[in-house]
């Protein structure tokens, strides 16, 4: 298995080689495609901010929401980096033309997860970085240094990404946008069709970040 280090060199190489000049920076939100955590979010992820969304149940729509997410961007043509921290991502489950616009980068552990998004969001060819840390074990996760997580954000402020972090429980300190997903989704309700799916999901917003949004705005 290959130090962090070493990957991650590997990962800066290839996107050195595969985007040699940064796409323009972008404003404003991106459509996520779901209807209630665009309406939570006045539109869609707010560009340049972390957005967590939490889904406290294996089955309560984190999955949805991130093949929404892909369905939306590809439809936008813009470019998508996903950050796979337990190399859960099936990608036989959506279209493959889908695909064409994604990044997909498999880790192995919560330190290497998070320097990954660290490099893809500094890198600013991505319209969407999406850090996926479902699967991964809570005492690793609690373990990560509040620092990192502030580097991340100084990292999205004012850059050209917005930054979706799926956690299992709420981890992500002083996050501006916080949106949980609590009710679990019964197997009739999975087998349903996506789109329907999206529309019958209920966000909850973390009232205890209000504040810290409206800072952000003002």
């Amino acid at each position: 298995m290959p130090a962090a280090p070493t990957t991650l060199a590997a990962l800066r190489s290839l996107l050195a080689a595969r985007f040699p000049e940064k796409t323009r920076r972008l404003a404003g939100v991106i459509p996520t495609g779901v209807e209630a955590v665009d309406k939570a979010l006045d539109g869609g992820l707010p560009v340049g901010r972390l957005t967590e969304l939490v889904s406290t149940a294996p089955s309560s729509g984190g999955q949805t929401v991130l093949t929404h997410l892909l369905v939306s961007t590809r439809s936008a043509r813009q470019r998508v980096a996903l950050v796979d921290g337990a190399d859960s991502f099936t990608p036989g489950t959506v279209q493959p033309d889908i695909l064409r616009h994604l990044v997909w980068v498999r880790c192995r552990t919560p330190a290497e997860t998070l320097a990954a998004a660290d490099l893809l969001v500094r890198d600013g060819n991505y319209g969407v970085v999406a850090l996926d840390l479902r699967g991964l074990a809570e005492r690793a996760l609690r373990r990560q240094p509040a620092t990192v997580w502030y580097r991340l954000q100084r990292a999205a402020e004012g850059g050209a990404a917005a930054v979706l972090v799926l956690t299992p429980h709420p981890l992500v300190p002083a996050v501006p946008w916080r949106l949980i997903l609590r009710t679990p989704l019964t197997i009739e309700q999975v087998r349903t069709p996506r789109k329907v799916l999206a529309a019958r999901l209920a966000v909850e917003i973390d009232r205890g970040h209000a504040a810290a949004q409206e800072e952000l705005a003002g």
